[in-house]
């Protein structure tokens, strides 16, 4: 059978993700000064359990760094699953796009700096010439290009921070990350308590830039585990066909992924099937994303990404 933990997280989170959105943080100053507007170039999610460190932010003021999601990825990266490479395909075919809209009066020292990210949409150039041939993409990466807000795009307040010897720290507040699962639609996934960190800081963008926050389990609920959900139906629909003769009950092919689908999930009525709340009440579920953080009363998965930027208009 396939070993339960990197399995679940491979149907799971082959991820990409793309940040929206923010809120203000106590003591710093509205934002002031000049808008300048980038694209994230690169969206990076650990590949080992340093870079989930490095990632990651503190986001209840404990003095440590906040990540639990990103630990699992990380292990996950190291049994050999290639969860940043379908990351870095979304980005550069265009079907993730990440706006950051930072106002600052400069870029050294200032109480009045904030940050806002929205999704893209329409880049100009395209992205691909042909998008079925990834060596075709990322044209709209360049530095130059220009690109409509898509519609729906979160439109909140920005995260208010603050620029010391050059270094941006942004937060508490509000963001929001868009990932897809698979080939599924992006799902929205609201952040509580989040953060941003960049350096690097020039008028066409960050050379690196953290988005950390806290997932609420209603989030979870809601959005993820549906979302999960969705992966595992045609899983089993491949793997285990009706009419399929006997020994297994549900026709399922030896040692499937279907059969290792339905045997970790099919409990509560045993009937070949998986429901959303199998995968809720499900232990291995249960224990991979239990909280970790406590924000405004509320306990909480933590996330963070690092995403790298470059030049772009807004149209």
């Amino acid at each position: 059978m396939v070993s339960l933990r990197p399995f679940l997280f491979a149907l799971a989170i082959p991820v990409s993700l793309v940040a929206c959105g923010g809120g203000g943080g106590d003591g710093i100053d509205p934002p002031t000064g000049p808008h300048s507007t980038s694209v994230a170039k690169t969206v990076l999610v650990p590949t080992n359990n340093n870079q989930a460190r490095d990632f990651g932010l503190d986001l209840n003021d404990d003095k440590t760094v906040d990540n639990q999601l990103g630990m699992v990825l990380g292990t996950l990266a190291g049994q050999g699953f290639e969860i940043q490479k379908g990351i870095d395909e979304a980005v550069s075919s265009g079907s993730i796009i990440l706006i950051v809209d930072f106002q600052a009066p400069n870029f050294d020292s200032t109480t009045a700096a904030g940050l806002q990210i929205k999704l893209g949409d329409m880049p100009m150039p395209a992205a691909c010439t042909d998008p079925a041939d990834l060596t075709t993409c990322g044209k709209h990466l360049d530095g130059s290009g220009s690109f409509a807000i898509a519609a729906g795009s979160p439109d909140n307040a920005a995260i208010g921070g603050k620029i010391a010897g050059g270094v941006f720290t942004g937060g508490p507040g509000d963001l929001s990350l868009q990932i897809v699962l698979g080939g599924a639609a992006p799902i929205q996934l609201d952040l509580i308590g989040a953060r941003a960190k960049g350096t690097g800081i020039t008028a066409t963008g960050f050379s690196e830039l953290i988005l950390a926050g806290a997932l609420t389990q209603d989030n979870l609920d809601t959005k993820v585990i549906p979302a999960v959900h969705a992966q595992l139906g045609p899983l089993i629909t491949r793997d285990c066909p009706t009419g399929m003769a006997p020994p297994d009950p549900c026709g399922c092919a030896a040692n499937s992924t279907g059969k290792t689908i339905i045997g970790l999930f099919d409990t509560n009525p045993k009937d070949c099937m998986v429901t959303i709340e199998e995968i809720k009440t499900n232990s291995l579920i249960q224990s991979l994303l239990a909280p970790d953080v406590t924000i405004d009363g509320m306990q909480a998965l933590s996330v963070g990404i690092k995403v790298t930027t470059t030049g772009a208009t807004v149209r």
